[in-house]
């Protein structure tokens, strides 16, 4: 498995592009990690879909952002591509 996340800083070019994450700690409350758990399950299910009739796929969860200043939402997502 691999997680990708997104930086709070741009880079010296004025881009925000994607990292490896090699560690996720979510804090969260019991529900919100349940809303995280059941869209992991679901994403699962439309992932094995996918890869059986090789489409792609793009499902996301916005949670709520807890950060009075966030530039961006909390988002989870899983993605998986195909060969064009």
């Amino acid at each position: 498995m691999r997680i990708q996340g997104w930086p709070g800083e741009l880079d010296r070019d004025g881009a925000i592009l994607p990292v490896d994450i090699v560690d996720v700690d979510f804090y969260g409350t019991a529900d919100e990690l349940r809303l995280i758990a059941n869209f992991l399950l679901r994403a699962a299910t439309e992932l094995d879909h996918a890869q059986a009739n090789n489409l792609e796929l793009n499902v996301g969860v916005d949670l709520a952002n807890s950060n009075p200043d966030a530039r961006v939402g909390i988002w989870v997502n899983v993605v998986r591509q195909v060969s064009k």
